[in-house]
């Protein structure tokens, strides 16, 4: 329940950081980049305990992933002008992978 708990407050971070930032867009796609992580988790997770005990890391590692998206959002925050450049670097790198 802990580890639920943790995931929703960064979900909701993360949104919050992008609305005040006046970036919603971007915060939607981390938020939906964060749900797809985390149910390929749980999916992993519900194998991997069929064979061997897992304790439940998934969660512990989906806590972990969230928290790290939200300290990501709180960059942003403090820093916009190198998120901006940090997110045109990736962009050009993705252009450069497409050709």
């Amino acid at each position: 329940m802990t580890a639920l708990s943790i995931i929703l407050v960064c979900v909701a971070f993360v949104l919050i950081s992008g609305t005040f930032r006046r970036r919603p867009g971007i915060a939607v796609a981390d938020t939906a980049l964060l749900v797809i992580l985390l149910a390929t988790i749980g999916i992993a997770d519900l194998v991997l305990s069929r064979f061997i005990d897992t304790r439940g890391i998934g969660w512990t590692i989906g806590a972990l992933l969230a928290f790290g998206f939200a300290l990501d959002a709180l960059y942003g925050l403090m820093a916009p002008e190198r998120q901006r450049r940090r997110d045109r670097r990736l962009s050009e790198m993705m252009r450069r992978r497409r050709r």
